[in-house]
């Protein structure tokens, strides 16, 4: 009988494991180095696997305003068309059909826009908040946005007075905002602090990712009851298609965070720079997973070196991570270094269950990462540059050896890429500052 109960004591779980898309052997055992070079061979001389290089754009989109600006992130929907968010813009702002002017003044505004997958402009909204008695210098800024399986919308903002967009009124405050395909307003459900990450998995289910700027007596209510936080911690919360919140989950690091990324099995990382104690000097690149269930899974800080992992994506048993760093850590079992005092840009392969696979170090500065369904891992991020304006800069790595597949360099006519988007069969949608919108496709 005893051994009966033992046996179904572990069947459950495994099955519950498994429910969450939880690999049970690989998140029990330590990280190892495997001998992939067999596989590597049979990749590499396989045609399936690889994907000629780009050499131009299919096409090229260019988004203007007025004023300082950025390119926040860029997202293909289930049918290959390329929306990107846009924020801290003066207006008025110009998508491709004609600048939109405001009825009413405002300091900032953000703006989303959708292209078909051969670049034709579907439709644009400029994303304002209208003045208030209370706020007369109205703003917006757009955080975070990701696609669920639908083709709905769901953004990051921040407002500064009253913003109104169809269903959605609301004063000021961060909050989690959701639109339909044609970018109408559905829904806006206000947080507690700002959401620098957005991630939805195949379920529909929302998470976001950001830190709570702790203080001494201060709480955070996401909706099930106050959070106290006396430092910046790190924190995952999910909520429903609907934007009912099912958990919160807090880490007990001090984060600044910068990338989110979720699997197909709905568990979720996030990477940032880790500080020992308080927010002061440099920080440590860590990465940190949180089941489907919103527990605290595996996580990794390069102890020996600063830095900042700041994007991740996540496929297959596979989790990349991108950033840069100073010092020396060890990864896969192969040595990272810079020399004092100077950079370098990483690549990072885990399994999901935290093992390291391989490691890249380059010169050329990585801010994004994607993965197509093929066994490609896409990184953009600029060229290096000895002064003046730094360039665009992509390339492609075989997923389970390292290998490189193909590496481009626009000098001296694209800037440095800001995000990156990659459908399942290896289309590329990169965006960047003055404003350009790029795709590439398979």
């Amino acid at each position: 009988m005893r051994q009966t109960w033992r046996g179904l004591w572990t069947l459950m779980v495994w099955l519950g494991l498994m429910a969450c898309g939880v690999p049970a052997l690989e998140e029990e055992q330590a990280p190892t180095v495997r001998d992939e070079s067999t596989q590597t061979r049979a990749l590499s001389a396989n045609p399936e696997h690889r994907n000629p290089p780009p050499r131009e754009p299919s096409w090229v989109r260019n988004i203007t305003g007025t004023g300082e600006h950025e390119t926040q992130v860029i997202a293909h929907d289930p049918r290959g068309n390329v929306l990107v968010l846009v924020t801290d813009i003066e207006g008025p702002l110009d998508f491709g059909a004609g600048p939109v002017i405001l009825p009413y003044p405002v300091s900032r505004i953000a703006g989303l826009a959708k292209y078909s997958p051969g670049g034709e402009l579907l439709w644009a909204r400029v994303l304002a908040a209208q003045p208030t008695a209370e706020v007369p210098t109205s703003y917006t800024v757009g955080t975070a946005m990701a696609v669920d399986p639908k083709g709905n919308i769901v953004l990051g903002m921040h407002v500064e007075g009253r913003f109104v967009l169809e269903a959605i009124d609301v004063p000021t405050g961060d909050y989690l905002v959701k639109l339909d395909r044609d970018g109408k307003g559905l829904w806006a459900r206000q947080l507690p602090t700002r959401a620098t990450g957005v991630a939805i998995d195949d379920e529909g289910h929302i998470g976001i990712n950001g830190f709570l700027q702790g203080a001494p007596g201060i709480t955070f209510d996401f909706g099930d009851g106050p959070i106290s936080a006396a430092k910046q911690y790190a924190f995952v919360a999910r909520y429903s298609s609907r934007g009912e919140l099912d958990w919160v989950f807090v880490d007990d690091e001090v984060v600044f965070t910068q990338g989110f990324a979720t699997d197909e099995d709905g568990n979720f990382y996030f990477g940032g720079s880790r500080f020992p104690d308080i927010q002061s000097g440099a920080g440590t690149p860590y990465l940190r997973k949180v089941s489907c269930k919103g527990r605290g899974m595996w996580s990794r800080h390069l102890e020996a070196s600063s830095g900042s992992f700041v994007s991740i994506a996540a496929h297959h048993d596979r989790v990349v991570a991108v950033g840069s760093f100073s010092g020396s850590f060890r990864f896969g079992g192969r040595s990272f270094s810079t020399e004092p005092e100077e950079f370098a840009s990483m690549l990072l392969n885990f399994s999901q269950g935290g093992r390291e696979r391989w490691g890249r170090q380059l010169d050329s500065t990585l801010r994004a990462v994607g993965m197509d369904h093929k066994g490609g891992v896409y990184v953009a991020g600029a060229l290096p540059s000895t002064g003046g304006e730094t360039w665009l800069f992509t390339a492609r790595y075989f997923k389970e050896s390292g290998n490189r597949d193909w590496e481009l360099g626009f000098r001296d006519r694209f800037l440095f890429a800001t995000d990156l988007s990659v459908t399942a069969r290896g289309d590329l949608a990169i965006t960047g500052p003055a404003i350009y919108v790029l795709q590439f496709k398979h």
